[in-house]
């Protein structure tokens, strides 16, 4: 959609926090720019989806979510890479990890965050062609991969987000993905597996709203044009228009985009990251670590408790707004991770 003129967008934000009340004061011109996006600058809509999504974060205790932090020593959850936030690092069978996060990641190809884009956004790849979607389908459940998302989020908005916006000296609070599907085969269009994809779009469209700065899925084969018809019905106007399909021409555009220093060589850039495995480990030849009696089964989290109890964690400051509830708790109810998951 065609942004209205400036001096509407400046009104819309105005009338969004007036409409709010007191608590108005606390959104910020970005996050409130976000949800009037999202949807299409009709404020009351815009106040309705905010709104609900800090009912949903109270709900199902979001700000709770245990995060890595430069300071309290809890392993990252994915590949980090290039952040003064947390030195480099690769999801290890490390004590208190989830043995349903390294379940997950053996059925995934590979995924981490590799610095940043020209517009100062933190770069997301994943080695999309080499998922095992079937495995993950049937060794995993929805929830697990929801809890999973969920805390990668908020590592991402908590830490990560806050140190690209100190880099760039303003509010950043967008990621570029790059979707490499190299690998990617018939065998991959699962449709319980892609159950997985619809549950983690549904979360990140209804309580993380403009939060994509560009999408680029590269080395897309021949067949991928089927599965893009059934991931698009589940995507609003606004993802859609950042999704750049590339195919194997896809070099140019990333290192102006993104940059080649920026680039692992695997992407025809020039970055050689020194970690293990490089700049984002190929889990397939770099399998991921086996977990051990340190790593327990744990429903709806990541850490155990003993590990989370050793570390400070870090809150977002949305946890005032979302104490506050702006006393929503006699309106429609949201569904909670569990209502998701047996939808």
């Amino acid at each position: 959609m065609v942004p209205p003129p400036e001096e509407k967008r400046q009104a819309c934000i105005l009338q969004f926090r007036e409409l709010l009340g007191p608590d108005g004061q606390n959104v910020d011109i970005d996050t409130a720019q976000r949800y009037l996006i999202a949807r299409s600058w009709d404020v009351p809509a815009a106040i309705n989806q905010y709104t609900k999504t800090l009912q949903w974060r109270a709900q199902n205790r979001i700000d709770d979510i245990p995060v890595a932090t430069p300071d309290n020593g809890l392993p990252a959850l994915y590949a980090i890479r290039g952040y003064s936030s947390l030195p480099d690092q690769n999801l290890e069978a490390a004590p208190g990890v989830a043995e349903n996060v390294l379940r997950i990641a053996t059925y995934m190809g590979g995924s981490g965050l590799h610095k940043f884009d020209r517009d100062g956004c933190p770069v997301y790849i994943e080695r999309l062609g080499l998922h095992d979607v079937k495995g993950l389908a049937k060794n995993c459940t929805m929830e697990e991969v929801l809890t999973y998302h969920l805390a990668c989020n908020e590592f991402l908005h908590r830490i990560i987000l806050k140190e690209a916006s100190e880099r760039a000296g303003h509010k950043i609070s967008r990621e570029s993905v790059i979707f490499d599907c190299t690998g990617m085969g018939w065998h991959q269009f699962h449709m319980p597996g892609l159950q997985f994809l619809r549950g983690i779009l549904d979360i990140d469209q209804s309580y993380y709203p403009e939060t994509m700065n560009n999408l680029y899925l590269i080395n897309t084969p021949s067949a991928f044009v089927m599965v893009w018809k059934i991931v698009k019905a589940w995507m609003d106007p606004g993802l859609i228009a950042k999704v750049h399909i590339l195919g194997s021409d896809y070099q140019p555009i990333l290192r102006d985009k993104i940059g080649a220093e920026n680039l692992p060589t695997f992407l025809g850039g020039e970055c050689q990251c020194q970690a293990p495995g490089g700049c984002l480990p190929n889990n397939r030849e770099h399998p991921i670590p086996k977990a051990t009696e340190q790593n327990p089964t744990l429903e709806g989290k990541v850490y155990s408790d003993e590990v989370v109890a050793k570390a400070h964690t870090t809150q977002p400051d949305f946890s005032k707004a979302a104490e506050a509830e702006y006393h929503l708790a006699n309106n429609n109810s949201l569904p909670s991770l569990t209502a998701i998951t047996d939808a």
